[in-house]
């Protein structure tokens, strides 16, 4: 039995259905991972902006009480007083 007769007896009975069937549900298959790999980039971009805002938000803040303690030292040292602290300067750790 050579090719031709082996491709007419596949194709004749079904095959080409088949075959036709198999590459429109390997297309939608893969289209279905192509919209879901681009829906979860979408949402890990959405994610990152809004951890952005939020790191952004949290740095004004610390800026905001940076700049508090620092007006409270100078007014405790116009009157006076030493401010004592105890916040520790962060650096490698020497243990």
């Amino acid at each position: 039995m050579g090719i031709p007769e082996i491709l007419n007896l596949v194709l004749g009975t079904g095959g080409a259905a088949s075959l036709i069937a198999f590459v429109k549900l390997w297309r939608e298959r893969k289209d279905t991972f192509a919209r879901a790999r681009r829906e979860h980039i979408e949402d890990l971009a959405k994610w990152r902006a809004e951890l952005q805002d939020t790191v952004h938000e949290l740095q004004e803040l610390v800026e905001y009480y940076r700049s508090v303690s620092a007006d409270y030292a100078w007014q405790l040292r116009q009157s006076g007083i030493t401010p004592m602290t105890t916040a520790v300067k962060p650096g490698p750790d020497t243990n």
